[in-house]
């Protein structure tokens, strides 16, 4: 859902000085709107961020808003925590002393805040929303890796991550959605999107490269979909794990447009030779080990002698 900009005008006559915030520059009035990336965890959010950020007209905190220091104690409290109260206020006026207000468009990216949207819209305005989601495979392999949790409480976290993004593009106003898939194969296409939602952004440098941390470690690259690779990384029981928690939400997977990922005769003897060498590799380290410590015994008796 893509709303127009009527309320920028006060066509209607119903907004007021509190709705919009304007900046003297000189003899011309900057327009200010604020624009928050939803997006969950390891999905993408922070190489859409970078894109949006080679526009000259935004501003962007230095860092994701939720870990400045001044409001990271309140913002890091069980921030999952959709019953946790926050004071928006307070935070708003630490966050613009970071942003430059003197741009037209103050850019904000904390994946929690997908659970939030709707206290932000009443406390941002006017707000502008994008959102973005990934796919699920891809999203528990982050999970998995870097949060160290199991495949089963992954996918729990990624399936209640597309319920609320589903909640947010069926009840934000505002709001422009995507797929992490179709920003990365055909970034050109959503920056023409993202100028058509909102035109004051102007160009969108979508062909830079961008320092992004993946599943490769932290490295300079052009957009790039990396779900195959990642996906690849899952062993059988990971896969298995996240099918049975995925198939019990079938709504949610049809809704994004998501398919179940069962893994082909070869891809499972890749998966399992994976596992082999792995668990291998683990005795062959142990054996030398313990060939060591025997040297080492024989060794220390034969001076004795």
């Amino acid at each position: 859902m893509v709303d127009d900009h009527s309320d920028l005008s006060c066509a209607d006559g119903s907004c007021n000085s509190s709705d919009i915030n304007r900046v003297r520059e000189g003899h011309t009035v900057v327009m200010r709107s604020y624009l928050f990336i939803l997006c969950p965890p390891y999905s993408g959010s922070t190489a859409l961020w970078k894109l949006i950020a080679t526009s000259e007209a935004v501003s962007v905190l230095p860092a994701e808003g939720q870990f400045l220091p001044e409001v990271r104690d309140i913002l890091r409290r069980d921030p999952w925590n959709a019953d946790v109260r926050l004071p928006w206020e307070r935070i708003k006026a630490v966050w613009h002393g970071y942003w430059d207000l003197r741009k037209a468009l103050l850019v904000e990216k904390s994946p929690p805040y997908i659970i939030r949207a709707s206290e932000i819209a009443d406390h941002f305005r006017p707000a502008y929303f994008i959102l973005m989601v990934r796919n699920p495979y891809a999203h528990c392999e982050g999970l998995i890796r870097r949060n160290g949790w199991s495949a089963t409480e992954s996918a729990k976290f990624s399936v209640r991550c597309l319920r609320e993004q589903a909640r947010n593009v069926e009840q934000l106003e505002n709001t422009l959605c995507f797929t992490y898939e179709q920003l990365t194969e055909n970034p050109q296409a959503i920056s023409l999107r993202i100028q058509a939602f909102i035109p004051e952004i102007g160009e969108l440098k979508y062909t830079d490269r961008f320092s992004l941390r993946s599943i490769d470690g932290v490295a300079k690259r052009p957009l790039l979909n990396l779900n195959r690779k990642k996906i690849n990384a899952l062993s059988m029981q990971d896969l298995k794990e996240i099918n049975n928690v995925l198939r019990e939400n079938d709504d949610i997977m049809t809704f994004w447009g998501y398919s179940y990922h069962d893994p082909s005769m070869r891809e499972s003897m890749s998966s399992l030779g994976r596992e082999i060498k792995t668990r291998a590799s683990g005795h062959v380290s142990k054996a030398l080990g313990i060939l060591g410590r025997i040297r080492k015994r024989f060794a220390g008796s034969n001076s004795g002698r």
